[in-house]
């Protein structure tokens, strides 16, 4: 739903619900990631649990056991190692990057308009136009 409100906001860019949209995407654009960063974690704890073995939460341990990898090689007691990649990392990054940007966008935006407040602020028009 968020998605169709972004797509129609781009359109018309003055819309009401264009930040609106903005914030419910960066929200489940960050459920998102997380949802997978859960499921990568559930299917990595069951693959290892069905080997007897928990997950490190630092550090490298061994799996006490002979594995047949994708390459359909043979491994013996390989190791496990506690770490997230490159890409968990920039995930992150590029999640804070887009909030920290719409952050500063609506401080910009609150100080442009700082004067105009309450009521008076509908009635308020911007044109210097005398009428007589």
């Amino acid at each position: 739903m968020s998605l169709i409100a972004l797509g129609a906001s781009s359109f018309h860019p003055g819309t009401w619900w264009g930040k609106l949209a903005a914030y419910f995407s960066l929200c489940s654009l960050t459920e998102l990631y997380l949802s997978f960063l859960l499921m990568y974690h559930g299917a990595l704890t069951m693959l290892l649990g069905a080997y007897g073995i928990l997950p490190p939460n630092s550090g490298t341990s061994h799996l006490g056991a002979s594995i047949v990898g994708l390459d359909l090689n043979s491994y013996l007691n390989p190791l496990v190692t506690a770490n997230f990649g490159l890409p968990f990392y920039l995930g992150f990054v590029s999640l804070g990057l887009i909030a920290s940007s719409l952050i500063v966008n609506e401080i910009v935006e609150g100080r442009k308009k700082r004067g105009q407040r309450g009521v008076a602020a509908i009635f308020t028009t911007d044109s210097n136009e005398k009428t007589d």
